[in-house]
Order: structure tokens, then C-alpha cells, then sequence
């Protein structure tokens, strides 16, 4: 099987020399590499692209406007392979990670797999995994008595996700099974795919597919996907062998106002997925996501009066703005003409 890499990409030239340098060294040979770039001034990406094309067969695409999903939509028309690998610029895969993806579909109807992310930092020009941690495999914990009860009030499961290590509950919540943690770590699990920095798909199993122009930042894009092949009767699946780096780095960590509006937009675009899949996904409820913002929401507040967690007030934000968005979203669809684009709403909230 081939496999093509699909990598968007603005402004991490020096990270993305790891990234290529990591599929440089991969044991399986058999892919192309499709980079979507979006240019931008005093940025040497296209020179480290050239480097790295004495070592890999690169398609550099230009991306003239738009945002993530945007470029991904102009990376899946140019793709040639059988499976399609997604990875973030700051991801860095280990030297099995193409092999790993490539014996996941070895199994009868498989069409998603998800890969471990796990943390890392430099030391130096060294990177350096932070051992134990996973942005995929929740840390295993017993939930309290009362949290019990609340999981099973608005964390339920879409019916046939039970058994999914990450999976998508009623009220349209991204959430992870933390009971499914000890098992993980060791061998391959269903899950409704993970992080974009580590997944792949089955090129014939997306062909009609492209991705709605209603994502600024395209959180939650890859549970999207992964409900589409889901819907079409794929098996979907967690190899923790299948690993990237994640790079831990200060170029978007500032505090600046900005900063706090993208915190604010990833709260909401993450919490856009019900209403996005709201209609076409039928154990979806508006009873369950109404509990589970009045129970959220009462998390956040104490959260932010005992701990002085002023995230909190971004997440208690982020529900507003979704909601508000959803609903106009919903009642465009219900009773207008159904022309409303959440992406101009988006737009404003990014400024």
C-alpha cells in the first residue's frame, strides 16, 4: 500500500525540520508527502522544504486564503495514496510510525486509525519524551460517587461508541474513556480517531468527502471525519504503536489578548460539533446537552472560585458563544432558509 502525508503548515519552519526529518527515517519508504502551505513573510519554510527534497518525494501546494480545514480540502484533492496520514507541523514521528499505520488496516474493514501523541521538549537540539503522558490516553482514575452520577447523566456514549476510547457522548462532547487507559498503552483499541497530529484514513473510504467552510481553527475536525466513517460502517482504532512527538514550544504561548481569543474560539469550535452533526446523528439530544451545560458550567464556576482558575471564565464563554451560534445555526436550518454560516460569527469573534 502507498500512503501519502498530508502536513498543513504556517510559520514552523523550524519545526517542521523535525517533522520531516522524523519521516526521513522511517523504516517504510512506500509514501509521498503533501505539504499545504500557507505563506507568509520572513518565514524560511519553502527553503526547508527544498532540503528535504533530496531525502522525500514532496508536493508543496499553496494556500492563498482560509484556515485549517481549508487546506486540508486542498491536500485531499492532491493525494495519491491508499491511505491518507495526517500530521500536525509539530509532530514528529517515530521511526515505525508509517509501518504501525500501514499493519493497522490489515484487519477487515478497518478505515480510521488513530496514533499515540505523546509530549515531548528539547533539550538542546535533543528531543526528549515526557515519559508516561499521552495527549490521547487519559490518565486512569477512580471517579468519585458523584462523578459517577454525572458521567452517566451527560457523558453518555453514542450507541455502538460504549467501548471507544475516545468517543462522542449525546450531548455532542468530545470525551475519553478513562477505563479503557491500562489497556491502551499496550495494544490497539476502537476509538472515534484522536488528534489530527496522528491519524490516517482510507483514501477510498473519503472520496465524496470534503470539510464544510465553518472552522476557523477546525477543532474537533478529526471526530468529524471519524463519525463519517463510522456512519458508512468502518472500524475505527486506537494503536498506541503508532507514535508521534508532540513538540512542546513558546510560539503560540503568549498571554496576550489574542491569545485569549483563540482560547475563547477553540472553546467554541469544540463545542460546535452537536450542532454540526445535529440532525444527520439521531441519538444525539437536546436534553442531554442541556444537562450537560448546566452541569459543565457549574464545574467551571467552582473551579474558578476555589482554584482561581481564570480559564474557567474562557470555558464558561466558550459555552455562551456556541450556543448562541448553535441555536441560530439550528433555527436557520428548522424554520429559515438555511443560509446562516457560522463562520462569519467566528470571524468576528477572532478579530
Amino acid at each position: 500500500m502507498y500512503i501519502s502525508v498530508l502536513i498543513p503548515t504556517f510559520k514552523r519552519a523550524s519545526l517542521l525540520s523535525y517533522v520531516l526529518e522524523g519521516l526521513k527515517k522511517q523504516t517504510f519508504k512506500d509514501f509521498e508527502v503533501v505539504i499545504v502551505l500557507k505563506p507568509s513573510d520572513n518565514d524560511e519554510t519553502e527553503s526547508v522544504i527544498e532540503k528535504f527534497k533530496k531525502w522525500l518525494e514532496i508536493e508543496l501546494v499553496l494556500q492563498n486564503s482560509g484556515y485549517v480545514v481549508d487546506a486540508l480540502n486542498l491536500g485531499l484533492k492532491r493525494v495519491k495514496g491508499d491511505i491518507i496520514a495526517f500530521l500536525d507541523d509539530d509532530a514528529v514521528p517515530c521511526i515505525e510510525w508509517a509501518q504501525r499505520h500501514i499493519e493497522s488496516y490489515k484487519k477487515r474493514d478497518v478505515g480510521g486509525v488513530a496514533g499515540n501523541v505523546i509530549p515531548a521538549k528539547f533539550e538542546g537540539s535533543k528531543i526528549i519524551e515526557i515519559k508516561g503522558a499521552s495527549h490521547i490516553i487519559p490518565n486512569f482514575r477512580f471517579l468519585s460517587y458523584l462523578e459517577n452520577i454525572f458521567h452517566k447523566v451527560w457523558s453518555q456514549p453514542l450507541e455502538g461508541m460504549e467501548n471507544y476510547l475516545v468517543y462522542l457522548s449525546k450531548a455532542g462532547v468530545v470525551k475519553y474513556n478513562s477505563n479503557l487507559s491500562r489497556i491502551a498503552w499496550r495494544q490497539p483499541v476502537e476509538s472515534l480517531l484522536g488528534m489530527g497530529a496522528n491519524m490516517s484514513v482510507l483514501r477510498k473510504a473519503i472520496k465524496d468527502f470534503k470539510f464544510p467552510n465553518s472552522w476557523i481553527l477546525g477543532l474537533a475536525w478529526e471526530q468529524f471525519l471519524g463519525w463519517y466513517l463510522w456512519k458508512k460502517g468502518y472500524f475505527l482504532i486506537f494503536n498506541p504503536k503508532a507514535s508521534v512527538y508532540h513538540l512542546i514550544h513558546g510560539q503560540t504561548l503568549t498571554r496576550s489578548i489574542r491569545n485569549y481569543r483563540r482560547a475563547l474560539l477553540r472553546c467554541i469550535e469544540h463545542n460546535l460539533l452537536f450542532y454540526r452533526l445535529y440532525g444527520s446523528e439521531p441519538s444525539l439530544s437536546l436534553l442531554y446537552r442541556i444537562t450537560w451545560l448546566i452541569f459543565s458550567s457549574l464545574i467551571n464556576l467552582k473551579k474558578f472560585v476555589i482554584d482561581k482558575d481564570h480559564q474557567q471564565i474562557a470555558n464558561l464563554k466558550g459555552k455562551f458563544y456556541s450556543e448562541m451560534i448553535g441555536l441560530k445555526w439550528l433555527l436557520s436550518k428548522k424554520i429559515g432558509d438555511g443560509t446562516y454560516r457560522p463562520l462569519l460569527d467566528l470571524q468576528k469573534l477572532n478579530r
